[in-house]
């Protein structure tokens, strides 16, 4: 098999082992914790933004790290609020900017969301292994290193 062959092979795999990855990962986390991926993904997002910075992270930010637009991540942080997950308010800094920071309802839930996400994703890579999958793309999945 030539090169451009191998890379498109190796893209179709991981496009459907994400795609197997994503489906799983919104049924576990609907049904243990009564999260979307989008949300779930959004307070990771909140979370690894905020201990970088002041604890706080922009909408604008938000959007950034989630790839969302600027108007679906609006509603996304309006189902966060509603739920408690996160609070909002004006920055003190720019009257324009909203600030973001989670509540210890949203910890307590990536606490719980992080090692069911782990599991998932762990799974589906050992099923993957099961199936043959293309070796190269097991150790960059994995993380283990190539000789």
């Amino acid at each position: 098999m030539d090169e451009d062959a191998v890379l498109i092979t190796r893209w179709n795999t991981l496009t459907r082992a994400h795609r197997r990855i994503e489906t799983r990962v919104e049924r576990q986390l609907h049904r243990h914790l009564g999260l979307g991926v989008s949300e779930f993904y959004a307070l990771r997002a909140l979370r690894e933004g905020a201990r970088s910075s002041t604890g706080l992270l922009h909408l604008n930010d938000l959007a950034d790290g989630t790839g969302l637009s600027r108007s679906a991540t609006s509603r996304l942080v309006t189902r966060l609020r509603d739920r408690g997950l996160i609070t909002t308010h004006t920055s003190s800094h720019d009257r324009r900017s909203v600030e973001v920071e989670l509540t210890a309802v949203a910890h307590r839930v990536l606490r719980a969301g992080s090692p069911l996400l782990r599991h998932v994703v762990e799974e589906a890579v050992r099923e993957l292994g099961a199936e043959g999958t293309d070796q190269d793309l097991l150790h960059y999945l994995t993380g283990a290193r190539t000789a």
